[in-house]
């Protein structure tokens, strides 16, 4: 097979890069970021040109990592939201017209609390299921389609300014590390390592749907921070400010089962695990 990989020098995108073991396939890289590197094909944003890109490529699947993602959901906007969608509807074109065999498409939770309710309060959880719905799309010109629904991913090259990242740097500054409400927010963290090996595990397979790749287990912000400051070692304290969180009572229910039954996912990483993966990845980086 001949395999595009977009977003290759997101966080995703570099990890499946450097961990995703496969001699039989060719696979191509591609970003939208300028790179002199040859390990990498450049296309304009949005992947407006790919078409003129791989005139003369047979490609038959489509991993597709790219999005443009906001540091906070309170600051996504309608720009956002159409430029995500532009850039899945470039990729959708592509795929119709070549005839794609398959098309891997990274989704997420958002902002929902209830997902099967769709009940979407931001713009860039918007544009994550309309990716989905353009799925079902390719669906009905032939393609298979696999969405992925994941929970809060982490892991080497995640530079974003997310609650891991945030504790892990405290805590090796031995710094203070302040909780909202009483830290009893849950959330469910999904490695890095998981969600490739789904991918994995979908190429290999006929498979189609949406399907939530997620971790075993919820974990507390007061949990999460005592863990990081456990497996640092760190000297932090943990401290309460007073203000009101207004997810105290968040604790996300997700299910890995239709997953297991499609196609044998299931985690492979405790977060424990993963978090001594990712922490000295981030001391050495």
């Amino acid at each position: 097979m001949n395999i595009l990989v977009t977003g290759s020098k997101g966080f995703l995108g570099t990890y499946f890069k450097n961990n995703f073991l496969n001699n039989k396939d060719k696979i191509i890289y591609g970003t939208t970021s300028e790179v002199e590197d040859s390990a990498y094909m450049v296309f304009d944003d949005l992947y407006q040109n790919i078409e003129k890109v791989l005139k003369n490529q047979k490609i038959d699947v489509i991993i597709h990592f790219a999005s443009i993602i906001p540091k906070t959901f309170e600051e996504t906007n309608y720009t956002l939201f159409e430029n995500n969608n532009k850039m899945m509807n470039n990729l959708y074109e592509y795929s119709v017209k070549n005839h794609l065999n398959k098309f891997i498409y990274l989704s997420s939770f958002g902002s929902m609390n209830d997902p099967k309710l769709l009940d979407i309060k931001d713009f860039y959880t918007m544009s994550k299921i309309t990716g989905e719905h353009f799925c079902s799309m390719m669906e009905a010109k032939g393609t298979d389609t696999v969405s992925f629904r994941i929970s809060a991913p982490y892991g080497e090259y995640s530079k974003v300014k997310n609650v891991i990242n945030i504790f892990i740097d405290k805590a090796l500054k031995n710094e203070d590390i302040t909780l909202f409400g009483t830290g009893s927010r849950e959330q469910n963290f999904t490695y890095a390592g998981d969600i490739i090996n789904a991918v994995g595990l979908v190429l290999e397979k006929r498979v189609n749907g949406i399907f939530e790749i997620v971790s075993n287990n919820n974990i507390s912000m007061l949990s999460l921070a005592r863990l990081i400051k456990t497996l640092i070692q760190s000297e932090s304290k943990i401290i309460f400010n007073n203000k009101i969180d207004p997810q105290e009572d968040y604790r996300p229910s997700y299910c890995s089962k239709k997953a297991f039954i499609s196609f044998g996912y299931k985690s492979k990483y405790s977060l424990e695990d993963g978090l001594k993966k990712h922490i000295n990845w981030y001391i050495n980086r």
